[in-house]
């Protein structure tokens, strides 16, 4: 393609030169080689001290299933103490805590929209201190809210819901205000121009535009709280993770082994839901 433009005396445009021609693209690579090579110098990634051996032997057990751990063998236990009860709670742990998050970031992502709180300087105010807000909430990780929170409700189920809505306060919130901001501004216009009130032209043009991707983005947080909510229970959060936390603890890699297959399914199951839903709202 160079080639034709040399022939006809004419210059080369720019976007089809050799990339090893352009100084800021070779400069560019230089650069992410040159951070790649200091992260490597700076982890000091030591895999001396590796026993494939046991990491063999440990995957032996983990594929020796014991099948037992799906229900009770205990007769003090009840339904709910066995594995597949616990995948169940686990389960509704996250829907709850998605539910919950949903019902504080919903009205916080209007304050949070730009294109509806910019114009005054009192609602942009509010705009851009709901923007921090989101931004703190989002990047507090859910394992160190669920720690905290396990100091204020011990460890169990509350923990962990709490502890998983938190964060996805941040997240959903983000992610509504931001479908928000990418509504068709016409009909806005139109239904201002006739004199409605801010809260008529929400209703009016702005909530219609915003269903599909307000249910879309919460079907997809589902499905990720669902694969969150087993590592909310590694630190005490409740569910299943508090069995594979404690049944790793005491070496039983066959009752391991059937957890995390169970945990597999359930998310490989969530995530081809979610998607068919999601599917049928485009």
């Amino acid at each position: 393609m160079a080639d034709y433009f040399r022939a006809r005396g004419l210059p080369v445009p720019e976007e089809i030169r050799p990339w090893y021609l352009d100084f800021r693209r070779l400069l560019g690579i230089a650069a992410v080689i040159g951070i790649l090579w200091i992260g490597l110098v700076i982890t000091d990634i030591d895999t001396g001290r590796a026993n494939l051996a046991y990491m063999g032997k440990i995957f032996g057990q983990l594929l020796d299933l014991n099948w037992d751990v799906i229900y009770p063998q205990n007769e003090f236990e009840t339904f709910w103490d066995g594995a597949l009860g616990l995948m169940i709670v686990t389960i509704f742990l996250a829907v709850v805590a998605t539910a919950f998050s949903v019902v504080v970031a919903l009205p916080l992502s209007f304050l949070a929209a730009r294109n509806l709180m910019t114009g005054h300087p009192a609602t942009t105010a509010i705009y851009s201190v709901m923007r921090v807000i989101f931004t703190i909430v989002r990047s507090i990780d859910v394992l160190i809210v669920v720690i905290l929170l396990i100091v204020l409700f011990g460890p169990g189920n509350a923990a962990g819901v709490f502890a998983i809505a938190f964060h996805n306060v941040g997240v959903v919130g983000k992610l509504y205000s931001e479908a928000i901001e990418g509504i068709d501004p016409g009909p806005m216009e139109a239904i201002t121009a006739t004199g409605a009130n801010p809260f008529q032209v929400t209703w009016a043009a702005v909530l219609p535009q915003i269903v599909n991707p307000f249910i879309s983005f919460t079907i997809y947080r589902l499905d990720t709280n669902i694969r969150l909510a087993p590592v909310v229970g590694l630190v005490g959060g409740g569910g299943v993770g508090v069995m594979l936390f404690e049944r790793i603890s005491l070496f039983r890699y066959g009752d391991v082994g059937v957890i995390i297959l169970l945990i597999v399914l359930t998310v490989a199951a969530m995530d081809f839901i979610s998607a068919q839903l999601r599917k049928r709202l485009v």
